[in-house]
């Protein structure tokens, strides 16, 4: 299955948005490409102006900083998520392979993008993974949050946390297992390639095989009659 989303995120992340220019595409675009490659300590505007053959001033039409656009992109990445996960659970009327559906597409997501589509999707995905807490976790988030930047993580969220409820209506955490979940799926991406000693999990070709298997391992215990 390939898709492509146009994601909805909130106008109050960017200043104009990117999606309705060519150049708003263009800085979108390069903007994975050089923060997979650099990193998002050394990417600034003025590289990416460069890149693009634009000027620093022209993406600070679109961001007002880096951080900004790194929540954008994380937004993208959570509506694309979102998106796959109601599309391929809608038909399905069993709660426990919907979890096993919704657990598989956490991981292997990228996998199921558009060969058309402008994003490199897993590269996006490594993105997220890497710069996962620079984009929730900083001194600003509370505002940043009240004026609706994290609205397409928390959508992935409730929907996953809904699935926990049908499985079992009277389990109490589901908000909190729905969280738990994503980073698990985040922290041993992250960990197995580059703090290895701190996870089971083994970087190589059957890396995202085994940290499907270690999340199903996990909701099957919590939710012990969850054959999934």
């Amino acid at each position: 299955m390939e898709v492509y989303v146009n994601p909805r995120v909130n106008d109050q992340v960017y200043l104009k948005n990117p999606m309705e220019f060519d150049l708003g595409k263009k800085i979108i675009s390069n903007t994975v490409h050089m923060m997979h490659d650099i990193g998002f300590e050394q990417f600034t505007f003025k590289k990416l102006g460069k890149e693009i053959g634009s000027t620093e001033a022209s993406i600070y039409r679109y961001f007002p900083n880096k951080q900004r656009l790194l929540v954008y992109l994380s937004a993208w990445y959570w509506e694309f998520l979102h998106y796959l996960i109601k599309l391929k659970t809608k038909e399905i009327e069993d709660p426990k392979k919907k979890l096993k559906v919704a657990i598989k597409t956490l991981v292997y997501a990228p996998s199921e993008s558009n060969n058309n589509c402008f994003l490199e999707m897993q590269k996006l995905q490594d993105i997220v993974i890497e710069q996962f807490y620079k984009i929730i976790r900083t001194k600003r988030v509370t505002i940043q949050n009240e004026s609706g930047y994290f609205e397409s993580f928390k959508r992935l969220c409730s929907t996953l946390a809904g699935i926990f409820k049908e499985i079992d209506p009277n389990f109490n955490y589901p908000m909190t297992m729905a969280t738990a979940v994503i980073e698990m799926s985040i922290n041993n991406h992250f960990c197995s390639s580059n703090l290895p000693t701190l996870t089971e999990i083994k970087c190589g070709k059957d890396q995202k095989q085994q940290i499907e298997q270690m999340m199903t391992y996990f909701c099957e215990r919590l939710f012990k009659k969850c054959d999934c």
